[in-house]
């Protein structure tokens, strides 16, 4: 018995430096932000239906309303009036 828990031992040591390994090792993905997007329907209503989109991407984002798909823009800034910063589809 004795020497079963000798050889496994090193066996156990090995495992958790690995386990330890991965746990410490962080990740260097892209951490995507949610935006807010907005679909405009009405010219005299901009920006009226809230989408959720993200800031990086590829497909544009867009959003269905009453069966027909538009596209949803962001603001450049917090105090603008329209809707015109490109924004993308989230990745969930």
């Amino acid at each position: 018995m004795k020497k079963i828990k000798q050889s496994l031992l090193p066996l156990g040591v090995m495992v958790l430096g690995a386990v330890a390994a991965f746990a410490s090792h962080s990740s260097k993905t892209a951490v995507l932000a949610d935006e807010a997007g907005y679909v405009t329907l009405d010219l005299t209503k901009p920006c009226e239906i809230l989408v959720e989109c993200s800031n990086t991407g590829s497909i544009a984002c867009t959003a269905e309303v009453n069966g027909v798909t538009h596209n949803a823009y962001g603001k450049w800034s917090i105090n603008d009036v329209d809707c015109e910063k490109p924004l993308f589809q989230r990745m969930n």
